[in-house]
Formats: structure tokens, C-alpha cells, sequence
């Protein structure tokens, strides 16, 4: 029998309020519900995410997944039947490891240009040099969350649309889940890009990103951000 190693996760769901009889509100998180190891968690969203891709077909009315199979943590993590690839790949927007991760994990506030550098160098970057050109061009990239402090606000994605139209992308697609809602179905394709010229990477370093605890019926929002650090080349 194969042990699945359990793996800690977040906490992502909405945030249920509720206006009591006395005129107080009430709250409280209704969680998605995250399985406990890795290749569970990873298999909920890859399904959820063929679900929406088959529903929306970002990439064309032709381009569909009809098959997703799942491999053992050598291998990408799954095999797909797809005119456009044969591999599906997931990484979790995880930071914990860099200072700007810790404090987000705090206070759900980040620099969307430190976090977007970061997702690109770690995650993008470093994953389709491990794989090289060709096999990263018949792969599909799944960026994913299971912490509400990470979760991509809009600017994010545009961020890293701006950094693969400026760095280039090997993947044959890349997407980023930004839910935050208990069906887990809401992504977004940020490559390729089709629209118009974005603005520089370096531009969106004055702006922050702020998520909101759950369970809260309101918040106390500090503005003040300190000036954003520049992740590392791998």
C-alpha cells in the first residue's frame, strides 16, 4: 500500500455573515474542504481545474483535456490526452520560505511585484529548467493556493503577464488559481498572452496586496507597506 505523506495546509473558504435579531452580525468561515497529503490536494485541483479548462477552453473551442492521469512524485504530476500537451504540472503559492511569505502569512498583506518576482524565479522559472524546453512545451502549468494569505490579488497575474511577455515562457500554458470561494474553479491563463502591451514588471513594485482574514465581518487596514525585496536567481 502506497503512504500518501500528510501535508499542513491552509485554510481557503468565504466567509458566511449573518445580521442577529439585535442588529450585531455574526461570521464565520465556511472552509473548502483540502485533503490532508500532498497527492490528494493535488489531484482535487488538477480535477477542478480540468472541470473549468473543459468548460471555458481558454486555449480554443478545439483544445480540451480528456484524460488526466495521475503519477507517482518522480514524474510530472499528471498525464493528460491534449492537442496542445501531454503533462499537467502543479505548484503551490507557498512563500513561507522568504521573508516577504512570513509576513504575509501574518497579516495577509505582500508587495505584488516581490510575490510575482518570486513566482516567477522559484516556480516558473526554475521548474522549466528542471524539465528543459521541450518537455516544458507539452506541459501545462497549474499554480495553485491552500493559504488565504497567499492568495493571487488581480494585480499578481498581471505582474506575471508582464514578466513572461518581457522573459519569455517555455510552458505550453500557464494558469494561476485566484478563488477564494469553496468551488475552488476560478483561474486565470497568464500565458500565452494575447492582449495588449502590458506595462513594465517594475511598475506594479508601488502596489500591495491585501487579503482579508475570513470569518471576519470587517477589518483594519494598514496602508503602510515597506519597500519591496527582490527574490534571488536560483
Amino acid at each position: 500500500m502506497t503512504k500518501h505523506p500528510n501535508k499542513r495546509t491552509g485554510e481557503l473558504g468565504v466567509t458566511k455573515v449573518t445580521a442577529q435579531a439585535d442588529g450585531n452580525q455574526t461570521a464565520e468561515v465556511i472552509s473548502a474542504p483540502l485533503p490532508p497529503n500532498k497527492e490528494h490536494l493535488e489531484l482535487l485541483f488538477a480535477q477542478k481545474f480540468v472541470e473549468q479548462f473543459n468548460a471555458e477552453k481558454p486555449l480554443g473551442v478545439d483544445c480540451t483535456i480528456v484524460s488526466l492521469s495521475q503519477n507517482d512524485t518522480s514524474d510530472l504530476d499528471f498525464n493528460i490526452s491534449c492537442s496542445l500537451a501531454d503533462y499537467l504540472e502543479l505548484a503551490e503559492l507557498n512563500p513561507q520560505s522568504e521573508a516577504f511569505g512570513r509576513e504575509a502569512l501574518r497579516t495577509g498583506k505582500f508587495n505584488i511585484y516581490t510575490y510575482a518576482r518570486w513566482i516567477w524565479l522559484k516556480l516558473i522559472k526554475a521548474k522549466q529548467r528542471s524539465y528543459g524546453a521541450q518537455t516544458a512545451g507539452r506541459t501545462i502549468l497549474l499554480l495553485y493556493c491552500t493559504h488565504w494569505q497567499f492568495l493571487p490579488t488581480d494585480k499578481v497575474p498581471e505582474c506575471l503577464i508582464s514578466t513572461l511577455t518581457l522573459e519569455g515562457c517555455q510552458f505550453a500554458s500557464v494558469f494561476i488559481m485566484q478563488t477564494n470561494t469553496t468551488d475552488l474553479t476560478v483561474t486565470r491563463k497568464i500565458w500565452p498572452y494575447e492582449g495588449p502591451k502590458p506595462r513594465r514588471p517594475k511598475d506594479y513594485s508601488g502596489f500591495i496586496g491585501i487579503n482579508f482574514p475570513p470569518g471576519r465581518t470587517n477589518w483594519k487596514i494598514d496602508v503602510f507597506q515597506s519597500p519591496p525585496e527582490e527574490p534571488k536567481a536560483l
